[in-house]
């Protein structure tokens, strides 16, 4: 990887909305992010670089922002739903901080307009990430390589778990758990799990 550019991925999290076309700074990076898609990492400029989110279908733009992006490293920018419609939130793709040889490293996103804290548990009652409200990303935590479930609670009410997710961590991957908003419900909720790791980025803007 380049060590003076950044490289960024987009994340369709969402709900009810149509596939999106990404342009970055005048230019075409993703033709088509359906929702709940992760799109490879692809290079652009450090600096200030605008964003724009169109419909596929209907050539709405829906956004155009700014972001600033200074660090030479990986980005994720998960697509996000708000009460002014669309909104981005940067995420640092930081690679695994401690012992990136023997642990994978985790984290929490919650991405779900509308919905509570979450607390984030190890099945065995482990408290792993609390109070995580809309919009927040954890710090990343290692876990030892193997499958691991997660349950998630609201932080007011520990007794009753809201949905489960199995992952497996490999030692030197990073992972995000991603609360989104469930497509069968107005207060359901999902979790996805996004990886990655110190590959090559994956596509080229066009």
């Amino acid at each position: 990887m380049n060590e003076t550019s950044c490289y960024i991925r987009f994340f369709h999290a969402a709900a009810d909305t149509e596939a999106l076309q990404v342009s970055v700074d005048d230019t075409s990076f993703i033709p088509s992010l359906p929702f709940r898609t992760v799109s490879g990492y692809g290079p652009v400029k450090c600096g200030f670089v605008t964003i724009t989110l169109s419909g596929t279908r209907t050539r709405r733009v829906y956004l155009q922002k700014t972001l600033p992006f200074f660090l030479p490293i990986k980005y994720t920018i998960a697509i996000i739903q708000t009460v002014n419609g669309l909104d981005l939130r940067q995420m640092y793709d930081y690679m695994c901080p401690l012992f990136p040889d023997t642990f994978g490293c985790i984290r929490a996103a919650n991405l779900a307009y509308g919905s509570q804290s979450m607390d984030f548990f190890l099945y065995g009652n482990k408290l792993m990430f609390t109070d995580v409200g809309f919009k927040e990303v954890t710090p990343f935590k290692p876990l030892r390589p193997g499958e691991y479930g997660f349950y998630l609670t609201s932080t007011q009410d520990e007794e009753n778990p809201l949905v489960s997710v199995l992952t497996d961590i490999e030692a030197g991957n990073m992972y995000t758990m991603c609360v989104l908003n469930g497509t069968w419900g107005p207060d359901a909720i999902d979790v996805m799990v996004l990886s990655y790791d110190d590959t090559i980025p994956e596509i080229q803007p066009r």
